[in-house]
């Protein structure tokens, strides 16, 4: 327990001496406290600093610092000759402090009125804080194996010498350097053209499908999203007054004809075509042409989310959406959130060239910038080869990971579940035998140590038979089978 030493003069100043904040503020915030409470009343002499410095066992200069301080805030005056005292003019009804005893006033405890953003925000039930990571947790890269001592030289070099232009607010659309390396890096690799000025660059993947909602859309208009779809972004189409409107995923993807059918006036549509999450189906040709034929009739938008389509297993990434949209409908999301690291808050839209001042403009408002720093650090990960060379590396680490992921499923959940692991992505589907509940069998596998989602989690309308959502990437091939093991033993107890 601290230890504390009292004053006589005044009892509620106490000194903790093992507190890391230092002494001086100890007193300070505790005389504050005290005026704000009405322990010490307006008007009041308080004894003089060479008195108060003997009590606490402080040093005179000390209480003079604080009693300096506390008159700077407008809660004490000097009267010439008089000595220190509590602001007279102090109102007769101060704010109320929070209490460490006693009953709370109902009035304390009310909920604050909220916008409707902001109400809509509070009754969300997705958990978007930080994730414990756990095995088999879902998009989790495998954090052990990225090129820490390149990306340090590559941060070296990006502020290396002060470099001015990297400590102020940068283009809000992001840096040229930065967005010309993404542009070379979508030709190359994706076989996606576009110019560097048709690239924003924004902190995250969600920021800018909130970019796109706010530049292009109005409350109330329609959006569609896949059933299953991912919850976070579900919710925040919903929180932002989109009227989110289920479609149905099967093996070719999104139902574009059930969607076309049932919400022919959407204004948007979001789509994950390379690599559906949770399920991992690919959007089919057709329903990619019949999505873009729609959009051209209505004059509406797709969103399309290519957040980890990097990784495919058999082939080369399949070919975006945006690459055979012809009549600039598309607007094209990527994120090096999963490629690289999520803490680097960095993302970028691909628009069409008449959107792109809207979108910068409007980032500009919210954002200021994605930090310089990080931009030309990326630039010259990208521009030096080290970025295609890490995905290159990753995709043979992965698959290594996949290949035993489903080896080992397959033994330790015979009978209990089905793994199915798609082409591409970083996620698998265990589908539940014997009509078993994926809530309740999540819950044990939590227990047990195993970290998972159940399909139910990502449905809105949808009937789907129960499942788990795994994440393989993330797990060392030697570590495999116990986690199985430990899998098995909580879907068994289920």
């Amino acid at each position: 327990m601290a230890k504390q030493q009292q004053g006589p003069i005044l009892p509620f100043v106490r000194i903790d001496q093992t507190a890391p904040m230092p002494k001086f503020r100890q007193i300070q915030d505790q005389l504050r406290t005290a005026i704000l409470r009405g322990q010490l009343r307006a008007g009041s002499r308080l004894p003089a600093s060479r008195v108060l410095a003997d009590e606490l066992g402080m040093s005179r200069p000390t209480i003079v610092r604080v009693l300096e301080n506390l008159k700077s805030e407008g809660y004490l005056e000097t009267r010439q000759g008089s000595g220190t005292f509590v602001t007279s003019d102090l109102p007769r009804r101060l704010p109320r402090q929070a209490r460490t005893t006693g009953a709370v006033a109902p009035s304390e405890t009310a909920a604050p009125r909220l916008s409707r953003i902001g109400d809509l925000s509070r009754q969300m039930a997705a958990d978007i804080g930080k994730a414990e990571y756990r095995p088999f947790l879902p998009n989790h890269p495998a954090f052990e194996r990225f090129p820490f001592a390149i990306w340090r030289k590559c941060w070296n070099v990006a502020t290396s010498g002060g470099r001015a232009n990297g400590l102020g607010y940068g283009d809000p659309a992001g840096e040229v350097v930065l967005r010309q390396r993404i542009a070379e890096y979508l030709a190359l690799h994706r076989g996606d053209l576009c110019d560097h000025e048709q690239i924003v660059i924004t902190p995250g993947g969600h920021s800018a499908f909130a970019l796109a909602a706010l530049v292009l859309g109005n409350p109330g208009d329609r959006i569609w999203l896949e059933d299953p779809g991912p919850l976070t972004v579900r919710n925040l189409f919903w929180t932002l007054a989109l009227d989110v409107c289920p479609v149905a995923v099967d093996r070719d993807g999104m139902d574009v004809g059930q969607a076309i059918q049932k919400y022919p006036g959407a204004r948007f549509a979001f789509a994950m075509p390379s690599r559906h999450h949770p399920l991992g189906v690919t959007l089919s040709l057709p329903r990619r042409l019949a999505m873009l034929d729609w959009a051209r009739q209505h004059e509406a938008w797709i969103i399309e989310d290519d957040y980890d389509s990097e990784f495919r297993y058999v082939g080369p990434p399949l070919p975006s959406i945006r690459s055979i949209d012809g009549h600039d409908r598309v607007i094209y999301v990527g994120t090096f959130s999963k490629a690289l690291y999520p803490a680097i808050r960095v993302g970028y839209l691909v628009l069409p060239r008449q959107l792109v001042g809207a979108f910068r403009n409007l980032t500009g408002l919210m954002n200021r910038s994605v930090p310089v720093d990080v931009q030309l650090a990326l630039a010259e990960f990208i521009g030096g080869g080290h970025f295609a060379t890490h995905l290159r590396r990753m995709r043979d680490l992965y698959t290594q990971r996949r290949t035993a992921f489903m080896e080992f499923g397959a033994g330790a959940l015979d009978g209990l579940a089905r793994i199915d692991c798609p082409d591409s992505g970083m996620n698998a589907v265990a589908w539940l035998e014997e009509g078993r509940d994926d809530v309740v069998v999540h819950r044990s596998a939590v227990a047990a140590g195993i970290q998972c989602f159940p399909l139910s989690d990502y449905t809105v309308g949808a009937k789907m038979p129960g499942a788990l959502v795994l994440g393989f990437s993330g797990v060392p091939v030697e570590r495999m089978k116990r986690h199985f093991d430990a899998l098995a033993d909580a879907i068994a107890r289920s």
